[in-house]
């Protein structure tokens, strides 16, 4: 069986219509040893420690102001139907242009940016054949911008020019949206689910980024407050469809109350948390408080490398010969190991092993690895836990940027669990 390289892919975003620089984890097609790969995937996390931009960033309040205004009497709550591809990717539908033109992307919560590949695109390159492709000559609401955007990952870049046009999304229409259209991408995007990507992330105004799809969405009344929510279930169960909610939450999707923590970065999703610990009493990781950040194109956990490496060790696995980023364990031992504890704002939010370990069915055998990876930080760099997918399958999570904070609630999944 082939082991390819399963390590923590960094991601370097690079726009210059929204003069937003991201380096960060990000997983838009990565799979680990042995996964299926006969269609387009995404799994091992990659995502940004730090949000950086071109311009040196203020930290006055004034230095990010959200385009929001009044909302309108006809503004209402809107869900959009998530898929689920082996736990791995959730992607959805949106539309762009006149008549409207489809696309499935990624709603990607660590960045701002939204793009699709371009009708322009080289034919001979494979993800010209298979992706959707956005004909801004075939939209009568089509406009020109004319800069360039590149996102730089570790295995190629995706680049191409910034265009307006409107952009349909669970039943509205968001007018006169900038988004980048992708000339070239890497072969990673040859066979991935979703055809791009639509940012949830943060636009800074004052260096000039372009507002997001969701930022104009609410400046337009057509959502009645700037917040939005996730619900994603378990592949192969029989839980409810994954859901994006637009514009406020789902009670059909939670359990109880929501607990809400401040965030503590003017750019991303990034908040305190006190601690990481095992449900036997251990505490192994973020002794003293750390940051952390909720993302939904991390499929895993990610956290400090020594730290994650002695979390490994202290459940039992072992470093692949090939690949000591990688950890393995024995299928038979994933039900006798303790839950994951991070404690947020005083708040103990778990993931159990069946979570936090990746069984992958083999013709040998089943084959199980750790989900939680690790990840090296620059000495400048402040360093940060992920909390990817395997998290948000237990934790159905409202992204409030109106009052910029994160809240929790037990997902639907719980019911299976108390």
């Amino acid at each position: 069986m082939n082991l390819p390289a399963a390590v923590v892919l960094l991601l370097t975003l690079v726009s210059i219509c929204t003069a937003h620089v991201i380096s960060r984890p990000f997983s838009p097609a990565r799979t680990l040893p042995g996964e299926h790969r006969s269609v387009r995937t995404q799994s091992v996390p990659s995502r940004p420690s730090r949000v950086r931009f071109q311009r040196p960033m203020q930290t006055s309040s004034k230095s990010y102001k959200q385009p929001f205004r009044d909302f309108r009497i006809n503004a209402i709550t809107r869900d959009i139907k998530l898929e689920n591809y082996h736990n791995n990717l959730y992607y959805g539908p949106i539309t762009i242009g006149t008549p409207e033109q489809k696309f499935n992307v990624v709603f990607d919560t660590g960045s701002p940016l939204t793009w699709v590949p371009s009708i322009h695109c080289p034919p001979e390159q494979p993800y010209c054949r298979v992706l959707q492709r956005y004909n801004n000559e075939s939209s009568s609401t089509y406009k020109a911008h004319g800069k360039p955007f590149e996102v730089s990952y570790d295995m190629g870049q995706v680049s191409g020019y910034c265009s307006q046009d409107n952009v349909g999304i669970a039943g509205a229409r968001v007018y006169n949206q900038t988004f980048g259209e992708a000339i070239v991408e890497p072969t990673m995007f040859d066979d991935t689910l979703n055809d791009g990507i639509l940012g949830l992330g943060f636009s800074n105004i004052d260096v000039g980024e372009e507002p997001t799809v969701f930022d104009n969405a609410v400046s337009q009344g057509l959502l009645p407050a700037p917040v939005f929510s996730f619900y994603l279930n378990r592949y192969g169960t029989d839980e409810p469809d994954s859901v994006l909610t637009l514009g406020g939450t789902n009670p059909e999707y939670y359990i109880g109350d929501f607990s809400f923590v401040d965030l503590t970065a003017p750019d991303r999703w990034q908040f305190e948390m006190d601690r990481v610990q095992l449900s036997n009493g251990d505490s192994i990781a973020c002794e003293h408080g750390c940051q952390a950040i909720v993302d939904t194109a991390t499929s895993f956990i990610v956290g400090p490398i020594e730290e994650v490496d002695a979390l490994n060790k202290m459940l039992g696995t072992k470093p692949l010969a090939r690949n000591p980023k990688l950890y393995s364990l024995d299928c038979s031992e994933v039900d006798d190991l303790p839950d994951l504890e991070f404690i947020v704002n005083g708040q103990k939010l778990s993931i159990t092993s069946k979570d936090y370990v990746v069984k992958i069915p083999g013709e040998q055998g089943d084959q199980c690895y750790s989900g939680i990876l690790g990840r090296k930080w620059k000495k400048t760099e402040t360093p940060v836990w992920f909390l990817g997918l395997s998290f948000m399958r237990n934790y159905y999570t409202q992204f409030d940027k109106g009052n910029r904070r994160i809240g929790f609630a037990k997902a639907y999944s719980f019911r299976n669990r108390d």
